[in-house]
């Protein structure tokens, strides 16, 4: 089978018009299940309590289900018994109305959520909890403590899990196309079904998301390398310091 360069450099036209939503869906998505993620991981620190053990439920669900069994439930189960409820109660509210956007979001945000949540678990439990005592000391709040002092080191302990579930939004932003959203895949299959050019369709797919990786990783590398350097000179003018002491 020869591959059509010029098909493909058709469909890479097309692709490029569902490139923004592509990168609104992931900028979103990561947004949303960074900072949610973070709150989960907080609120499951004591163990003990029913929101915990709640949060450690929904945690659980999302890792231990497979994510097209929680994409039926949130897309076509839910909604329809939702939709049945309504009839039965007699209120005209068709559920058909709302966009593939919001499931598209909202079942990528829940999933990664859990994911993160466990990242920042993680990093959280590498944290000298001294440090929140010594906040306490000096007047700052709970929030505060944890805004200014705790969250900074978390996310540095975490910089290449958090690369790693980044790159996974992005490859994972591609099943929106389930729900109708035009983003890169979704524009590219459609060109491809109509001139049957399914081998340059998926070639210039997978080119589209290798590029936006190798960007995202080289990113995270110069924050690693950044944090390093700053590690390093920190690192320097305390021993300088202390060799002037004793000087």
């Amino acid at each position: 089978m020869k591959f059509d360069t010029n098909f493909a450099l058709q469909t890479i036209l097309i692709a490029l018009k569902g490139l923004p939503i592509t990168l609104e869906i992931v900028f979103i998505v990561f947004g949303l299940s960074f900072f949610l993620g973070f709150l989960v991981a907080v609120g499951r620190e004591n163990k003990s309590s029913i929101r915990a053990k709640l949060l450690t439920a929904y945690v659980s669900f999302i890792r231990g289900t497979p994510f097209l069994v929680q994409t039926y439930l949130l897309y076509i189960a839910i909604p329809t018994a939702v939709q049945q409820a309504l009839f039965e109660k007699n209120i005209h509210f068709n559920v058909n109305v709302i966009k593939g956007y919001w499931y598209a979001y909202i079942i990528l945000v829940l999933y990664f959520t859990a994911l993160m949540s466990e990242m920042f678990r993680a990093g959280l439990s590498a944290i000298n909890k001294g440090q929140l005592d010594a906040a306490y000391s000096v007047g700052l709040t709970k929030s505060q403590s944890y805004r200014r002092i705790i969250f900074p080191q978390v996310v540095e302990h975490c910089l290449p899990v958090l690369c790693t579930y980044v790159t996974g939004i992005v490859k994972m932003s591609s099943l929106a196309f389930v729900f109708g959203v035009p983003e890169i895949t979704a524009l590219s299959k459609n060109n491809a079904s109509r001139n049957l050019g399914y081998v340059e369709a998926y070639f210039v797919i997978a080119v589209f998301y290798i590029l936006m990786n190798i960007g995202i990783e080289w990113i995270f590398k110069q924050i690693e390398r950044r944090n390093k350097a700053r590690l390093t000179l920190t690192g320097g003018k305390k021993k300088n310091a202390k060799n002037s002491k004793f000087a």
